[in-house]
């Protein structure tokens, strides 16, 4: 699920398909009737979009879909898998996971489409996903196991490919690695008031 920037809408996924309801709760409105399946959705900052990925054409490309109705933009067309992981704080870019060129790594791209841009394409990170960026300039938290982009489901998984939630300043080329617990850490997602928040199974084994 998603919530809407204002805090009073979720939009979610229900039999491969995107539905919202008010954050109070009551009756769920459909949103599309694609071909394929859709996977997540991400309102932008500004609440005007709902940015999602559908294999409607074979492969998981990414989508905008207006937040009240209205005309569905592919933004991707690429065939390797796209899947939304979150927005620029302006509502301009849609940051996406992709296995482009046969390695998982994180892109951007414009809503008025264009060529899409790699983030780290000049550095050593591996797997990068479920990235998130800061509400200050051109830095970025993400995580970058294969654990948490694969086996999210598995509980209880603690080694090497343990997921730590990472940050990279693309500008002054400043790393920091913010956990080190050897189970899961990862689902980085921050306010514009700079509070990270994430998921870990660190207390009992599930996620919190």
């Amino acid at each position: 699920p998603t919530l809407s920037p204002d805090g009073n809408t979720i939009a979610f996924v229900f039999e491969n398909d995107l539905w919202q309801v008010n954050a109070s709760g009551g009756s769920a409105k459909r949103l599309t009737a694609m071909d394929g399946t859709e996977l997540c959705p991400r309102f932008s900052p500004d609440g005007k979009w709902i940015a999602f990925s559908s294999n409607q054409k074979g492969n998981h490309d990414v989508y905008l879909l207006p937040v009240g109705g209205g005309e569905i933009l592919q933004l991707t067309f690429h065939d390797a898998n796209d899947y939304v992981d979150s927005w620029s704080w302006d509502s301009k870019t849609v940051h996406f996971t992709s296995n482009r060129y046969n390695v998982i790594a994180s892109y951007k791209v414009s809503i008025t489409g264009n060529t899409p841009q790699r983030l780290f394409g000049d550095n050593y990170f591996n797997n990068v996903h479920h990235i998130v960026e800061s509400p200050e300039s051109n830095a970025y938290y993400f995580t970058e196991s294969w654990e948490s982009f694969m086996f999210p489901h598995r509980k209880r998984y603690k080694g090497d490919h343990n997921p730590n939630i990472k940050y990279y300043n693309l500008i002054n080329k400043e790393y920091k690695e913010l956990t080190d617990y050897i189970g899961k850490d990862l689902w980085p997602t921050i306010d514009q008031n700079g509070n990270l928040y994430i998921a870990s199974d660190q207390s009992n084994y599930v996620y919190n």
